[in-house]
């Protein structure tokens, strides 16, 4: 399980959710930029996505690796950001072309003075915060996305959905047990190569709680009620990434791993990200 090589064949399906609501305006800080949590999600969502592309360019053109989708959820709205109903090839995605967002901060010179820089970079949706967070309709619409993918004659053998769900707040629109619930059911989706893989990201910053990062369950005694219950809605981590998870986390851990992040600060959020998409031992 959890072995097949990704062709243009055998595709992988990766989907980001991305909380859109209110609490996604607070500041924080993003390397030298400070910015809000909504900006610098979708600054790193369309990284990964951007990154995806470059995996699949061959000197002979791109190779259609990977089908993606991104879902906001916000202000009880669920939207597609990648303007489709469904995944979009990666072929059909690096056709179009990202809009442009400036990042401004400050920096202090050398004789002691500070200046305002900007910077560009892009972006494949714009950032939004407003509204409650109705993460439950969300997962709901994954679970559409990856049944009918799994159920596709062509991806039948291909190594299964990756689904990143990215949150800072509680969902308002189902309780604990409903929340695991269409959890279990969305990692219940299959190829023949496994289930869905679903990974779950707190990124509120906290000094009161520690960071766990694909946690073992030796690290989630004790913990908190939200740390546990993002923990049972997650997937523990194939044996696959368990190099690449040790490599993040430090020597001395011990598999299996839980597939969450809980208090990731953002170089922490884009690390599990990363390490998520990595969807296959080879691109063939």
């Amino acid at each position: 399980m959890y072995t097949q090589e990704i062709t243009r064949k055998h595709r992988s399906a990766i989907l980001l959710l991305i909380d859109r609501s209110a609490s996604m305006q607070e500041i924080v800080c993003m390397g030298k930029h400070n910015v809000s949590k909504a900006e610098a999600v979708t600054i790193i969502a369309s990284a990964i996505l951007t990154e995806l592309i470059d995996r699949c360019h061959r000197i002979e053109g791109l190779r259609n690796y990977y089908d993606v989708a991104v879902i906001g959820y916000g202000n009880d709205t669920v939207e597609m950001l990648l303007g489709e109903e469904d995944f979009i090839s990666i072929e059909r995605l690096a056709r179009r072309e990202c809009t442009s967002h400036r990042i401004s901060y400050e920096v202090e010179l050398p004789n002691g003075e500070s200046r305002i820089v900007e910077h560009n970079t892009s972006l494949w949706f714009e950032p939004k915060a407003e509204g409650n967070t109705p993460m439950y309709e969300a997962l709901l619409k994954v679970l559409t996305l990856v049944e009918r993918w799994c159920l596709h004659e062509q991806n039948r053998d291909s190594f299964p959905p990756i689904v990143v769900n990215i949150t800072d707040g509680e969902m308002s629109d189902c309780n604990p047990s409903e929340l695991l619930d269409i959890s279990t059911i969305i990692r219940r989706q299959a190829t023949n190569d496994g289930n869905t893989l679903l990974l779950n990201i707190h990124i509120e910053p906290s000094v009161k709680t520690k960071a766990l990062i694909f946690p073992t369950k030796e690290e989630l005694q004790g913990a908190s009620a939200a740390t546990r219950l993002f923990a049972e809605a997650s997937s523990v981590m194939p044996e696959l990434f368990n190099q690449d998870i040790i490599r993040l986390k430090g020597e001395g851990y011990k598999p299996p791993f839980i597939g969450m992040g809980y208090n990731a600060n953002i170089l922490e959020l884009l690390s599990i990200i990363n390490i998520g998409s990595r969807s296959g031992p080879l691109l063939q």
